[in-house]
C-alpha cells in the first residue's frame, strides 16, 4: 500500500502597495454608494469628473462609466483629460480590459506630452505624466520626469516621494529610495506618505527597527479623530466648499487607511497577529471598500486558524474588488486549509480565470487535487499548465515531483527535483549570501533558502524510494545547513536511518523533530509514515493518534492510520477511520480506494467493488484504482478478472515496480512461473535495490525447480538486506535440496533462527538437512521444535514421519505421514523432488 504523504505549500505573500499622494493627483479608490430607495439624478459633467477621479464613492465599473461620459462632454483638455484616461484605464477590468486599458494610458500620455511640450516648465506635468508612466510600469521614464520635477520644483515633496516609491517598488532600489523619501522629509518632516512609505521600504529590507517607528511617527501625525471615508455623492464635488472639504477629509482617510495597513503588515511580518489584526480592522473602518486591509486582515486570521473569519473578510474583499485574483487565490487556501477541497478549487479556478497567465493559482489547485483528493493525473495536468506558463516555476515542480512519488515514480520524481535544483541557488551560495553585514538575515535569500530546502528535501525522500540512502542523508544534511529549525529534513534522517536499521541514531533524529516543531500535527504525521514504511505499525500508529489530536480534521491522518491498522487485521477500526476520511473529504480517491480493500479483507465484496467504481467514476482509468480493483478480484478467487485489471494497469503506470510485483504473484498461483519471472525481471529494473523482487523472482524460480538461479536470486536479496529471513530460510532450503553445500545451507538456517527464533519454517529446514545427511534424531528434534511452534506444519509432520521411520518406530512414522497427507496431500511429491523418497 502506498502511504500518502502531506505537502502544503502556500503560494500567497502579502506585498505591501505603494501609495503615494501627489498633489491634485492621487490613485482612485472604489468606494460604495449608500442605498437610495428615491430615483437617482443625472450626474453633471463635474460630478462625472469627480466620480471618475475618485473623489466621491463609487464602484470600478461605475468609474469607467463616470471617466466615458465626462470625456464625451469635450468639456476637458489636457492634464485633466488625461487623468480621465489613465483613470479609466485603471479602473477598467474584465474581457478585453488589457486592449482598451492599453489605449486608454495612450491617449492619456499623448495628451500629457502635448501638455508638456505647451508648458515645458510647469513641474505639475511632469509629475502628472510620471505618473502615468508609474501606473502602466514604465519605471524609467516615471523617474525622469519624476526627476525633471525635482529639478524645477527643488522644494516640492511630491515628486521625491513619487521618485522613491517607483526606485523601491519597479527598480529594487531600496537605498535610493530611502534617499528620496528621506529628502522629502527634510522639505517637511510632516509629510505623513513619505514617513509610511519609507516605513515600507525598511520593511522590504527586513529591517523592522527602523520600520516601525516610521509608521508609527506618520499615524502620530494624523488627525486624533478621523471620519471613514464618505460616500455620499456630493454635487460639484470639487467645486462647491462642500464637496472641497469632502475631498480634503476622504484624502485624510485615505492616507490614515494606508498607513495603518501598512504598520499591520509590519506586525503580521513579525507574527504579532493580533496587532496586526487591530490596524487592518482600522483600515476597514476609514475605507471599507478597499479590499486589501479586508485580505491583510483575513491572512492574520488564517495565522491565528481562525479559518472561518478569514473565509469571510476574503469574501467581503472579493465582494468590494470581484476582480481581484489575489483574494480568490488567499480564500481558497483558506479553503484548503479548512478542508473543503471543493470551494478551495473553485476559488483557484477563479484566481486563474483572472490572470491566466499566473502559475501559481494552479499549482494550488494541483496540490488540492493531490493532497485532499488522491488525483494524482490531474494535479500532474495543474503542474503542466503551470510550467508551460512558467518553465522555471520551482513550486510546479517540486510538487509534480511529490505528486510522481505518489504515483510510485520515483525517477520520474527525481527529473523535477533536480530540475528545481538547477533553477535556484547552491548550497554553499545561499548559505554565502544569506547573512548581511549587520548579521540580519536577507528576506529574499531566505525565502529562496527555503525553497531550495524544501527541492532536497523531497529529493532526499525520493531517493529513500529507489533506496540510495547515503545520497538521501546528503540531501537532508544539506537541508538542515539552509533550515535548521525546519523538523522535515531531520524526519527524512531519521526515516533514512530506520530504512538502513539504525534504530537508535533514527529515534535520535526522529525525536528531534517533534522538539523542533511541538504541537505541530504534521511532523508527528510524517514520523508516523516513517515508521509505517518499516512495517512499524505499532509506533506509526501512536503517532497518527497524536496527529490526530492536534488536527482532528485532516483526511490523510485517518487514511493512513486505516492503512496501518489494515496491515495489524484491525479491519473495522480501519474501516471506521476511512469513513472518518471521507467525512471530512467526500470525494477523496484515497480513502475510497483504501476502504474498498478493507472491506475486500472482510469478504464485503459487494461494498468493496461500489467504493473502487466510485474512485473510477471521480477519477477515470486511476491507475490505483484499477490496482486495488485487481486485488480485490484476487481475495474474492477471481483470476482471470484479476489478469485483465492487471494487464490494463500495465498499459496505465509501466513504471510501478509494484505492479508487476502483484501480476508475478497471481501467475505464479496460476502456475505460471515463466511469466512471473518475466514481471519480476521487469520490476527489478524498475526497482534494482529492492530485496523483495530478488526474494519473490528466487522464489519463482524454485517453483520451478530451477534452485540455482534461485540461490543467486536469494543471496542477490540477503546482499541489500541481510536480515530478510525469508531469503535466508530459501537460500538455506535450495541449497539443502541440492545438497552441494550443506554447511553454508545450515549456516543460512541458523542465522534465520538467530533473527527469528519464533519461525517454524527454520526448523523444518534444518529437519531436511538431517533427513538428507542421515542424523534422524536431530531431524525429528527440529520437527519436534516446529510442530511445537505451529502444529498445522504438514511439512514437520510428514519429515518427522520418515524420520521416525528410519529410527524404527513405524506406527508414529505412518501416524505422522498420514496427518501430512490429510493436511497436504501432494507432500510426498515434494519431499521426492527434494531428494528425500518416501511412502
Amino acid at each position: 500500500m502506498t502511504i500518502w504523504i502531506r505537502l502544503f505549500v502556500s503560494a500567497f505573500t502579502a506585498v505591501a502597495v505603494a501609495f503615494g499622494l501627489a498633489g491634485a493627483w492621487g490613485i482612485a479608490f472604489a468606494q460604495q454608494k449608500p442605498k437610495d430607495d428615491k430615483p437617482a439624478a443625472t450626474p453633471t459633467f463635474q460630478q462625472y469628473a469627480d466620480i471618475c477621479q475618485g473623489f466621491t464613492g463609487a464602484t470600478a465599473p461605475e468609474k469607467v462609466i463616470a471617466c466615458t461620459e465626462a470625456i464625451k462632454t469635450g468639456k476637458l483638455t489636457g492634464g485633466e483629460l488625461a487623468l480621465v484616461y489613465l483613470n479609466r484605464g485603471l479602473s477598467d477590468e474584465g474581457k478585453g480590459s488589457d486592449v482598451r486599458s492599453k489605449a486608454d494610458y495612450k491617449a492619456a500620455l499623448r495628451l500629457m506630452t502635448d501638455a508638456i511640450n505647451g508648458a515645458p516648465t510647469n513641474a505639475y506635468l511632469y509629475i502628472q505624466r510620471g505618473s502615468i508612466y508609474q501606473s502602466i510600469g514604465e519605471a524609467d521614464r516615471a523617474i525622469l520626469d519624476y526627476s525633471d520635477a525635482i529639478r524645477l520644483a527643488p522644494n516640492q515633496t511630491y515628486p521625491l516621494i513619487n521618485r522613491g516609491i517607483v526606485l523601491y517598488t519597479r527598480k529594487d532600489n531600496n537605498e535610493g529610495a530611502i534617499a528620496d523619501l528621506t529628502a522629502a522629509l527634510r522639505i517637511n518632516a510632516k509629510e505623513i506618505s513619505a514617513w509610511v512609505n519609507r516605513g515600507i521600504v525598511y520593511r522590504k529590507k527586513g529591517d523592522f527597527a527602523k520600520a516601525m517607528p516610521d509608521f508609527d511617527e506618520a499615524i502620530r501625525l494624523l488627525p486624533p479623530k478621523i471620519e471613514p471615508v464618505q460616500t455620499k455623492l456630493v454635487s460639484d464635488a470639487s467645486s462647491s466648499p462642500t464637496g472641497k472639504a469632502t475631498q480634503d477629509a476622504n484624502r485624510i482617510a485615505l492616507l490614515a487607511a494606508f498607513s495603518h495597513l501598512q504598520r499591520g503588515m509590519a506586525y503580521y511580518d513579525l507574527d504579532k497577529y493580533d496587532k496586526a489584526i487591530t490596524d487592518f480592522s482600522e483600515s476597514i473602518r476609514l475605507n471599507p471598500l478597499n479590499a486589501a486591509p479586508w485580505a491583510s486582515r483575513a491572512w492574520a486570521y488564517i495565522r491565528k486558524e481562525n479559518l472561518k473569519q478569514a473565509i469571510s473578510d476574503l469574501s467581503e474583499s472579493i465582494r468590494v474588488a470581484p476582480g481581484m485574483a489575489s483574494a480568490y487565490m488567499q480564500r481558497g487556501i483558506a479553503y484548503h486549509r479548512a478542508g473543503d477541497s471543493d470551494e478551495a478549487i473553485a476559488d483557484y479556478t477563479k484566481a486563474h480565470e483572472l490572470t491566466p497567465r499566473d502559475p501559481l493559482p494552479i499549482v494550488n489547485r494541483g496540490i488540492v487535487y493531490y493532497t485532499k483528493k488522491g488525483m494524482y493525473d490531474e494535479a500532474i495536468a495543474d503542474f503542466d499548465e503551470a510550467l508551460k506558463l512558467s518553465p522555471k516555476e520551482i513550486g510546479a515542480l517540486i510538487n509534480r515531483g511529490v505528486t510522481y512519488r505518489q504515483k510510485n515514480d520515483p525517477d520520474r520524481a527525481l527529473i523535477d527535483f533536480n530540475r528545481a535544483l538547477k533553477l535556484g541557488m547552491t548550497t554553499a551560495e545561499i548559505l554565502k549570501r544569506l547573512k548581511r553585514a549587520d548579521g540580519t538575515r536577507d528576506p529574499k535569500i531566505a525565502e529562496i533558502a527555503d525553497q531550495v530546502s524544501q527541492a532536497l528535501y523531497q529529493r532526499g525522500m525520493a531517493y529513500i524510494d529507489k533506496q540510495e540512502y547515503g545520497a538521501a542523508l546528503a540531501d537532508f544534511d544539506s537541508a538542515k545547513q539552509l533550515t535548521p529549525s525546519d523538523p522535515r529534513p531531520v524526519l527524512g534522517s531519521g526515516a533514512t536511518h530506520l530504512r538502513q536499521g539504525n534504530f537508535a541514531l533514527a529515534m535520535e533524529n526522529l525525536n528531534e523533530a517533534i522538539r523542533l516543531a511541538p504541537g505541530q500535527a504534521y511532523v508527528y504525521f510524517e514520523r508516523g509514515t516513517a515508521f509505517h514504511r518499516v512495517e512499524d505499525y505499532k509506533r506509526a500508529i501512536a503517532d497518527y493518534d497524536e496527529a490526530i489530536k492536534l488536527d482532528p480534521k485532516e483526511p490523510l491522518t485517518y487514511i493512513n492510520r486505516g492503512m496501518a491498522e489494515t496491515f495489524t487485521g484491525k479491519i473495522d477500526a480501519a474501516l471506521v477511520d476511512f469513513d472518518t476520511a471521507l467525512k471530512y473529504a467526500p470525494d477523496n480517491v484515497n480513502a475510497l480506494i483504501q476502504r474498498s480493500y478493507a472491506y475486500a479483507l472482510k469478504k464485503e465484496f459487494a461494498k468493496a467493488i461500489t467504493d473502487i467504481n466510485e474512485a473510477l467514476r471521480l477519477s477515470p482509468d486511476n491507475p490505483t484504482a484499477r490496482y486495488y480493483l485487481a486485488l480485490i478480484y484476487m481475495l474474492r478467487g477471481d483470476a482471470g478478472p484479476a489478469l485483465e485489471e492487471l494487464n490494463a494497469v500495465v498499459k496505465l503506470d509501466p513504471s510501478n515496480p509494484r505492479i508487476y510485483s502483484s501480476r508475478a504473484a497471481l501467475y505464479s498461483d496460476l502456475g505460471d512461473y515463466d511469466a512471473a519471472i518475466g514481471d519480476l525481471t521487469a520490476a527489478i529494473k524498475l526497482r534494482p535495490k529492492d530485496p523483495l523482487m530478488y526474494l519473490n523472482r528466487g522464489t519463482a524460480l524454485f517453483n520451478k525447480a530451477d534452485y540455482e538461479r534461485a540461490i543467486s536470486d536469494y543471496s542477490e536479496a540477503l546482499g541489500l538486506d541481510g536480515n530478510l529471513v525469508a531469503a535466508l530460510n530459501n537460500r538455506c532450503l535450495a541449497r539443502a535440496i541440492l545438497g552441494q553445500d550443506m554447511v553454508q545451507a545450515r549456516a543460512d538456517c541458523d542465522t534465520a533462527q538467530r533473527l527469528a527464533p519464533g519461525d517454524a519454517v527454520v526448523h523444518i529446514n534444518r529437519g531436511l538437512i538431517d533427513l538428507k545427511q542421515g542424523q534422524y534424531a536431530k531431524a525429528i528434534t527440529e520437527y519436534d521444535a516446529a510442530l511445537a511452534i505451529d502444529p498445522q506444519r504438514a511439512r514437520a509432520y510428514y519429515g518427522r514421519g520418515l524420520a521416525r521411520l528410519k529410527t524404527g518406530n513405524v506406527t508414529g512414522g505412518n501416524v505422522d505421514i498420514q496427518t501430512a497427507k490429510g493436511m497436504l496431500p501432494n507432500v510426498a511429491s515434494e519431499f521426492a523432488r527434494y531428494g528425500v523418497k518416501g511412502q
